[in-house]
């Protein structure tokens, strides 16, 4: 059996989720994506594609973790002017994290890392942590994110010595790598537009989540993916996962819990 299969919850056995069980691997990541727009060049998958290989990845860097199923949809009102796009009532998308939980908790795993894979999911998840942690008392549950904040954009721009404004967090040259890298058939790089290149700031921020993408852009990109490349796109998966591990265990560690390193 694969590598791979052990840590995929929905590609494994009952005996073989029991087994891992058994073995001590208790903590499960529940990636939380979106299907939406990602610009005229990018499938309506992607975030969903990037949450999973981020949390595989992270999986795999803790050593005793398994991977739950991708929450999709996800929070995307702000997306809503292009056909495609799906999403949830903040309710629902919130019973839906509860549920998974629940299941889980029930199934004996006791560490629950919540995964945002999606800008507009990330707040709630956050607001959902304390309440959740009140219901599920004997649970230890964190939040991390894999979307990068305005200052991590600024720096991995810098860093790959780009034009600032490139790497803008949706369907830009960062996410058009990832995906180059990752599934490049999910990639048409011929209808690859320049999007909304200006300064990102939290005005810009708000502006983009209360008007939606369409005040900021007409292509639906948020940075510039027209010269994206594969090769860039494991550096910048590298980072993200990098930055996740220390986010994970710097947060176990203040709950009391260390993670031998894999």
């Amino acid at each position: 059996m694969s590598e791979k299969k052990r840590i995929i919850l929905e590609e494994m056995t009952w005996p073989e989720v029991r087994e891992a069980l058994d073995k001590g691997m208790r903590i499960v990541i529940i990636p939380a994506a979106s299907i939406e727009q990602h610009g005229p060049h990018l499938t309506l998958i992607t975030d969903a594609l990037l949450g999973a290989n981020a949390a595989y990845a992270l999986a795999l860097k803790l050593g005793n973790a398994l991977v739950a199923p991708v929450i999709r949809p996800g929070l995307s009102s702000h997306h809503m002017s292009f056909p495609g796009t799906l999403t949830l009532r903040p309710e629902t998308f919130a019973a839906l994290i509860e549920d998974y939980i629940t299941s889980y908790v029930r199934h004996g795993f006791k560490i629950i890392i919540l995964m945002s894979a999606h800008g507009g999911n990330t707040q709630t998840i956050l607001k959902l942590v304390p309440e959740l942690r009140r219901k599920f008392k004997d649970t230890t549950i964190i939040a991390t994110v894999e979307v990068p904040t305005i200052d991590e954009l600024e720096h991995i721009t810098k860093l790959a010595g780009l034009p600032m404004g490139a790497c803008g967090g949706h369907a830009d040259d960062r996410e058009t790598s990832e995906m180059l890298h990752l599934a490049p058939r999910y990639a048409r790089m011929s209808q690859a537009k320049q999007g909304f290149v200006g300064k990102l700031d939290e005005k810009t921020l708000n502006k983009f989540f209360e008007q939606g993408v369409t005040a900021l852009s007409d292509t639906g990109v948020v940075g510039d993916p027209r010269n994206a490349n594969a090769e860039r796109g494991a550096w910048y998966i590298k980072q993200t996962i990098d930055r996740l591990e220390r986010d994970v265990r710097d947060q176990l560690r203040k709950e009391g819990i260390e993670i031998e390193s894999s």
